[in-house]
């Protein structure tokens, strides 16, 4: 796997929940963090498309529609013990069907996307 710096800090609340991330052949990648009770915040992170993941930043699609567009295929775990000061090394789990379960729930978006109304 390649190593993915994180780029931005997308949802911040007592540490961060979600961001973007880029490996080093410039591949999207977007981190939701699904436990922090250890040494180490685990995240479940996906390769995504560029187009999603900006209609994802304005609101247009929510974060589970934004996995699920990935596949399992691209579903990863990863580790950070550092607050992010390096990269992270994404790692396949054992059961990729088993991620389903840490997919965040339906409707999470990040802004409520504007309704354009006809005139």
């Amino acid at each position: 796997m390649r190593p993915i710096s994180q780029i931005r800090t997308l949802v911040y609340y007592d540490g961060v929940q979600v961001f973007e991330g880029r490996d080093s052949v410039g591949g999207y990648h977007v981190g939701v963090l699904i436990d922090d009770s250890g040494v180490a915040d685990r995240y479940l992170v996906a390769g995504v498309d560029p187009e999603r993941l900006c209609r994802f930043r304005a609101g247009a699609v929510d974060l589970r529609t934004l996995f699920l567009g990935a596949g399992p295929g691209e579903w990863l775990l990863a580790d950070v013990a550092d607050g992010f000061r390096a990269p992270l090394t994404p790692f396949r789990p054992e059961d990729p069907g088993a991620c389903r379960a840490l997919l965040p729930e339906e409707g999470f978006v990040l802004h409520r996307a504007a309704k354009i109304s006809a005139a």
